[in-house]
């Protein structure tokens, strides 16, 4: 039993309970009037001529607007579940899609989101009055969801919002035994969240343009470590073909545009020679009419700055690779023997022919089977002729090239181990380059360049401009996507692109970020800085009308009175009552009741 709002047993019982009170009140005969006179003839006189009789039908219109007065008041104080008047009482679990596609905008301006407000609004607002309700959510924004009376569960709707990023999952809290409960699913069928068997699906998708960046990378050109490339692949979200324009802005030069056509649903992939801004954020930006959402029309990314690098070579003679090196564009090589080599020199990165220094040398490395030193992992020994079968396509020292016909006359076997990448093996998994993964970069080659056709190799200067180019240049800015972003830097303070500090939270080994919209972050720490670009960049994002219910007709909006029909019966009732007492006091004026 609720206060206003009682089982229809309850209310039954008090109705009862109120008209019998009335009925006795009026059964009970008040006490005679005692009056003094100075004398009784005329009374008694008066008395025998006429006796008068009482007047039942005055006395049953005061009990009947007497008892209609109370029991109007009752019901309105108490309003009742009664289901023929406020509806069937039920418990409704009612989940929200908060999921990113919600922010697309309607063809009436409002968002897809505002309109799944207003859909589970109505589920609460035209329920009976003493239902129940569950709200949940996707993004599970409601961590412990609960039953609630509608009042609070129209609070609860009001703090949900979109939220951007993440993977959305439909909550665990439709249990199949739950018969008794009611399943409503507010969405726009583009997320992969599918309800239960049972569920009510309540659509709010409507068709609508939209275009995004759904790619954006900055990497150095094969061959030129100073000179990068941005690629951008553009999606069309739309159901037909639209123009778009395309804008590529950095510091120090004017923007790169192009306009594209693009087929509905189509992606275009464009490259742009990036090499003429300064290093820093890069911004590649989308605009079309009527476009529907926001979120994916910007991406950023990174461009290092381009300097030149200094490189010593330590060798006790090596004329092509020493040539080899000067060719490259950018580079300044200082020549050195291993007899007058000194770790402090101020290079940029060194090329040990031969040679490996007994300590870690003050910047990164490359070695061409170097002696045995205790920095480097140990090898077993000579493999003898041996000659590249695999290598690892996906690492920048191998971008671009290929290492398919290096042969070598003599090699080590190199032995990895923990901190260590292999590069490339022989037919017997022997491991031929091997690379850090962690700490000073190096780069350890098994097999000297004397005893192999590498240096002979068209790929080998672009191989040597991948490794100084790995081993020399800011990293490349990490990707990540909206939401909750975990940035691998431990104690960073994090400042946006505008300088501004970002409230962040630290957990072991890293730093949290919360990121709601396309930005770009650096997260600075005493021992290190790292550049992080937050983008949408999904094209299951960007099509915003791939939709499961984009072939079904929407279904009928609930009634927008429903909710204030099953109070205004109760509204009715107290006018009732006053109306009844104006009525009462009318007829006991006017003496037609007792």
């Amino acid at each position: 039993m609720r206060f206003l709002a009682l089982a229809p047993g309850f209310a039954a019982a008090l109705l009862a309970a109120v008209a019998a009170a009335v009925v006795l009140l009026y059964l009970l005969k008040p006490s005679p009037r005692r009056l003094t006179v100075s004398s009784t003839l005329i009374w008694r006189r008066v008395l025998r001529e006429r006796r008068r009789t009482p007047d039942r039908l005055r006395w049953w219109i005061s009990l009947l607007l007497a008892a209609l007065i109370a029991l109007s008041l009752a019901l309105a104080l108490t309003r009742p579940e009664v289901a023929a008047v406020g509806g069937k009482v039920q418990q409704v679990v009612l989940v929200v899609d908060d999921s990113t596609t919600l922010a697309t905008l309607s063809t009436d301006g409002k968002t897809r989101w505002e309109h799944a407000l207003q859909r589970a609004r109505d589920v609460v607002q035209s329920g009976a009055p003493g239902s129940r309700y569950l709200v949940a959510d996707t993004q599970r924004l409601i961590a412990s969801p609960r039953f609630e009376e509608p009042e609070a569960a129209l609070t609860t709707l009001a703090r949900l919002h979109v939220v951007p990023g993440g993977e959305p999952v439909f909550p665990d809290v439709v249990r199949p035994r739950d018969r008794e409960v009611r399943s409503v699913f507010v969405t726009d069928g583009v997320s992969a969240v599918s309800p239960p068997t049972g569920a009510e699906t309540l659509s709010v998708f409507q068709v609508t343009d939209n275009a995004g960046v759904t790619a954006f990378d900055v990497r150095a050109v094969p061959g030129d470590p100073r000179r990068y490339q941005a690629l951008v692949e553009v999606t069309n979200g739309s159901p037909a073909t639209r123009q778009i324009e395309l804008l590529v802005a950095g510091a120090g030069s004017a923007p790169l545009t192009r306009t594209l056509a693009i087929a509905g649903g189509a992606a275009v992939s464009e490259t742009f020679d990036v090499s003429g801004f300064e290093g820093g954020p890069l911004r590649a930006s989308v605009a079309m009419p009527d476009d529907g959402l926001a979120l994916d029309d910007v991406a950023y990314s990174f461009l290092p700055a381009r300097k030149s690098i200094r490189v010593g070579l330590v060798t006790t003679g090596n004329p092509l690779l020493e040539r080899s090196l000067r060719l490259l564009p950018h580079v300044q090589v200082v020549v050195a023997t291993p007899a007058n080599f000194r770790s402090r020199s101020g290079v940029d990165a060194w090329v040990f022919d031969r040679y490996a220094p007994k300590e870690p040398p003050g910047a990164p490395a490359l070695l061409f089977r170097p002696a045995k030193v205790g920095w480097l992992p140990a090898s077993g020994g000579d493999v003898g002729e041996t000659s590249i079968a695999v290598w690892a396509h996906a690492h920048p020292l191998t971008d671009g090239l290929s290492l398919r016909d290096v042969f070598a006359a003599h090699a080590m076997a190199l032995r990895a181990d923990k901190g260590t990448q292999v590069i490339a093996t022989d037919a017997r998994r022997r491991a031929l380059i091997l690379a850090s993964s962690s700490g000073s970069r190096w780069v350890e080659v098994a097999f000297a360049l004397d005893d192999s056709n590498l240096p002979l190799q068209a790929g080998f200067p672009v191989f040597l401009s991948n490794v100084l180019n790995w081993m020399t240049r800011e990293p490349l800015a990490l990707q990540a996507s909206l939401g909750l972003v975990q940035v691998p830097v431990r104690a960073a303070k994090v400042i946006d692109l505008h300088g501004q500090k970002v409230a962040t939270h630290e957990v072991p080994g890293a730093t949290l970020i919360q990121a709601d919209e396309p930005g770009f972050y650096t997260a600075i720490a005493p021992d290190q800085r790292l550049r992080v670009a937050v983008n949408v960049t999904d094209a299951a994002v960007t099509a915003v009308n791939a939709s499961r219910l984009a072939g079904e007709s929407a279904p009928p909006a609930l009634p927008a009175s429903a909710g204030h029909w099953a109070t205004s019966p109760w509204l009715a009732l107290l006018l009732l009552a006053a109306a009844l007492l104006v009525i009462e006091w009318w007829t006991y004026n006017r003496r037609m009741t007792v």
